[in-house]
């Protein structure tokens, strides 16, 4: 049975007849009597008691135009649904996003985008790279902002935006009075990571390793706030990007470093091949315009 079979008959039985349906329908009659014929044949019912002048639905006939009602009802709304979605009346976005970033630039990108579409809702996880490739993976989140470069073989990228990585220091060490340090002088101190699952980690360990040493770790952690309480109680020494400096308190500077991979790259990540719903490509393409 074909949908428009079940709207001929419905609007057959509203109009009181199949001459009123044709009219209203502007089609023949004879077609919409083919199909209504077609729908009983199908089914081994009859729906009209034919002996009548006037349309008199049978029992079966009645029970089938409330299920065809109920059935156009629950297409028509699953059409305005659709609709709405690729008009982007509403939609979902997970996305995965690292905690190294400055998360006012996020929430600032999402306020704009949200201020044009205001159906649309979202569910933030938050994490390392090695995290969001993890959610990326098994499909608990549809994107992720993360550490450049990534697996081209896995993932789509779009670059955001590149900064410096600075050295963070409490104001009051003897280090906090250079304007510049060379990496290699560093390979007595103390450093606060984070986690194994950043990306940044392995980039500072790396850099550190070109210039001759392994850097010391005494703690490793997630939280920028635990990382700059460290930092002013003179546990240790950090490196982050410019843009996370910039937020901290006046408690700790930040210091330009030589002789190491300084830049630091963010972009939006996902993965090859999965389905992406209409909103989040919209949101990709927003990021791309805004950056």
């Amino acid at each position: 049975m074909e949908i428009k079979q079940m709207k001929y008959f419905v609007e057959v039985v509203r109009n009181g007849g199949m001459t009123q349906a044709s009219e209203h329908l502007y089609i023949a009659q004879s077609t919409i009597s083919k199909n209504i014929k077609s729908i009983e044949n199908e089914f081994d019912i009859t729906l009209f008691d034919r002996r009548k002048k006037h349309i008199i639905l049978t029992d079966i006939g009645q029970i089938f135009y409330d299920k065809c009602v109920e059935a156009l009802a629950v297409l028509d709304d699953l059409s305005l649904e659709m609709g709405d979605v690729t008009n982007l009346e509403r939609g979902h976005i997970r996305i995965g996003i690292s905690a190294i970033m400055n998360v006012r630039l996020f929430t600032e990108s999402l306020n704009q985008f949200h201020s044009q579409y205001p159906n649309v809702t979202y569910e933030v996880i938050e994490g390392g790279g090695k995290a969001v490739e993890f959610y990326l993976n098994n499909d608990e989140i549809d994107v992720g902002i993360t550490t450049l470069p990534v697996d081209e073989d896995i993932y789509h990228a779009v670059p955001l935006y590149k900064e410096k990585l600075l050295l963070i220091v409490d104001k009051n060490s003897e280090l906090a009075q250079q304007s510049s340090i060379y990496l290699g002088d560093l390979k007595d101190e103390s450093f606060i990571m984070f986690h194994d699952d950043y990306y940044l980690k392995d980039q500072i360990i790396e850099s550190c390793r070109k210039v001759g040493f392994h850097p010391k770790t005494v703690a490793k952690m997630s939280q920028i706030t635990f990382i700059e309480n460290m930092i002013r109680d003179g546990i240790g020494v950090s490196i982050l990007p410019e843009s996370i400096v910039n937020i901290l308190n006046d408690g700790v500077v930040g210091i330009e470093i030589s002789g190491a991979d300084v830049a630091w790259n963010l972009g939006v990540i996902w993965k090859k091949e999965s389905y992406m719903n209409h909103v989040t490509h919209e949101w990709i393409n927003f990021l791309k315009d805004l950056k």
